[in-house]
Parts: structure tokens; sequence; C-alpha cells
């Protein structure tokens, strides 16, 4: 390791909490410095990967970092048209054969457990990144706000419905795609159940800590098996849904936004690299640790968390049996 990427290691946890820096395109050319050098030549060669929300964005970027380390890539979209051509696009970088699309509705249950039928039967990386932010309260067919189903409820649901097919992996990964804003929000159960006012950004920030609390819940069923449950979060990244629901944060924020690329390297790191899999931190940031609560009044309680898994359950119809050993 060079002194500059020690130096830069041992400052981050002086720059991280400062997000105007480090979630910015500053930030992410400062931690890239101090990366392992030997992280760029981990290969996903015959393992298979999926990606929801992969048609624009972070999961492009995911998906196209994937595909270009080796994997046989599977991206699930929620619009036929927009993933078809997302799929021919890198189709034509890395073959039809490492690219495939499966069209899904992650708020729905109906449209999960359909698009599972069409799935490989192992299943070495499932990347939940799909993502909404609607700013009036809406429910699905399921009768789930909206946010929450598509941010928790779906991949619970489809993580449960393919654990099996996980479990037959050597070595899995089951990757969530946060937020930096659930560093201000304390799990509300009511903000889903509830029907008083809507805030969207508080709904999306509160989905995004309900993901990072079922890294945890995830990680503990799959504690002696095969399987790893991280989450991570990209920081800052010029996407279409900022552009679109942010739209007063993106013209603030714009010129020091980072790319899909940026925001995506973690995703793509967790799916490869050893890394992912050593100690007990599950939550990353720019390939490093980072803290869950690092504000007062934001964690919730094992209460809380038991509730969440339960509400998921219950919405969901589906319970985690018991998980198989590592495979050989």
């Amino acid at each position: 390791m060079s002194a500059l990427a020690a130096t830069i290691r041992r400052l981050r946890p002086l720059t991280d909490p400062w997000a105007w820096f480090s979630f910015s395109r500053l930030g992410f050319g400062f931690h890239r410095r101090g990366f392992e050098p030997d992280d760029p030549g981990f290969s996903g060669d015959g393992r298979v990967a999926l990606v929801t929300g992969a048609n624009s964005g972070i999961g492009l970027a995911t998906s196209r970092e994937l595909a270009r380390r080796g994997f046989e890539v599977w991206m699930l979209c929620r619009d036929p048209a927009r993933g078809e051509k997302a799929r021919d696009d890198l189709a034509r970088e890395f073959g039809e054969r490492k690219v495939r699309l499966a069209v899904v509705d992650m708020a729905s249950l109906t449209s999960i457990r359909r698009v599972v039928d069409q799935l490989p039967g192992r299943i070495d990386v499932l990347v939940h990144n799909a993502g909404v932010l609607p700013h009036t309260r809406q429910r699905t067919e399921d009768g789930v706000e909206l946010t929450f189903a598509t941010h928790v409820l779906g991949p619970f649901a489809l993580t449960a419905l393919l654990v099996d097919r996980l479990a037959t992996s050597s070595d899995a990964r089951v990757v969530f795609v946060a937020s930096g804003g659930l560093y201000l929000q304390r799990l509300d159960l009511s903000l889903v159940t509830g029907e008083g006012p809507f805030d969207g950004t508080r709904a999306y920030a509160n989905a995004k800590r309900a993901q990072l609390i079922l890294t945890h819940l995830l990680a503990e069923r799959f504690r002696d098996s095969s399987i790893t449950s991280c989450c991570m979060h990209p920081g800052w990244a010029d996407t279409t849904a900022v552009r679109t629901s942010l739209p007063r944060f993106y013209a603030v924020m714009r010129r020091l936004l980072r790319t899909a690329e940026e925001g995506a390297d973690t995703v793509a790191w967790l799916a490869v690299s050893p890394r992912a899999r050593e100690g007990k931190r599950l939550f990353f940031f720019d390939r490093r640790p980072a803290p869950e609560y690092p504000f007062p009044g934001t964690r919730e309680s094992p209460a809380l968390r038991d509730q969440l898994w339960s509400l998921c359950e219950a919405a969901s119809g589906l319970t985690f049996g018991a998980i198989p050993p590592v495979a050989a």
C-alpha cells in the first residue's frame, strides 16, 4: 500500500461525515486513491448476477461493470421497452449470452412470483437497486405503500423466493443499494401503515433505513450458509431518478454529482471482492465500512427490527425456512 493510500484511509473517518464533500464526485476522487490496488482484478467469470432497476442509472452502470468482469447478467426491469434497449446496448458490448432481460415490477408480488420462473437455477449475486420516490401516497395492487413495496417488501419477497438458488453458490452475495439519506431517519413503521400526511422524501429515507436493517436480519439467517448480505450507499450520483424526483437538489448540486459509474463502483466491488465477506460490518461507502448511526436518536430497538420482519412476512405471505448450509 502506498503512503498516499494509507493517509487517505486514516483521514476518511474525519472527512466522510462532511457529506457535501464525501458524497460528491470530489469525495469519490479522493477515496479512490485509497482503494486496494488489487481490487480491480477480481473476476466474475462463470458467475450469475441479477440486478433490479437495471435499465438506467446505477443499475445500468452496475450491470455493465459486472458484464465487463465476466458475469452473466440478468437485467430485471419494470419497463419492457426501456429494459430491452438497455439490454441490447450491453449485448452489443459483451455478447448476447452475457446479458439477459427479465421484466418485473418490484412493487408487485404477483410480478415477482412470475419472474422467478424465468430466472436461472443458480444465482451468485442479487443486487436490489430498483427504486422510486413518489411525492404523494400511492398504494400498490397489494395495498402496500409504493415506496416501501419497491425498496423493502419486493426485495424481501424476491430474496425469499430465490434463497435456495443463492445457496447453490459457494459464494453468494445479496447487495442492497441504499442512500445516505437514511442517516437522518429512525425506522418508523407508521410511515408504512399509517394514513396521515405523506412526505415522499421522508418515506424514501425510511425505506432505505429499513433496507439496512433488513440486511442485518438476513445476515442473521444466512450466518451458516454461503450467502453474504450487505448494503451500501452510493453518495450523490447524477441519475435520471435524481433529476426527476429531486429537481431542486439537482439544480443546486449538479456540478458536484458523481457519475452513475462512480455511484455503482461499490456495488460491483461488493459483488466480487473477498473483502466484502470479511468482518461483521455490513454497510459500505466507497469500498469501506461506513457508520450506520452517526446521529443520535436514529437507532431502532430490537423489537422494532422484529416488527419490520413480521410486517414483511405478513405482507408478502412468505417466510424464510431453514437456509441450506454452505455449498461444497
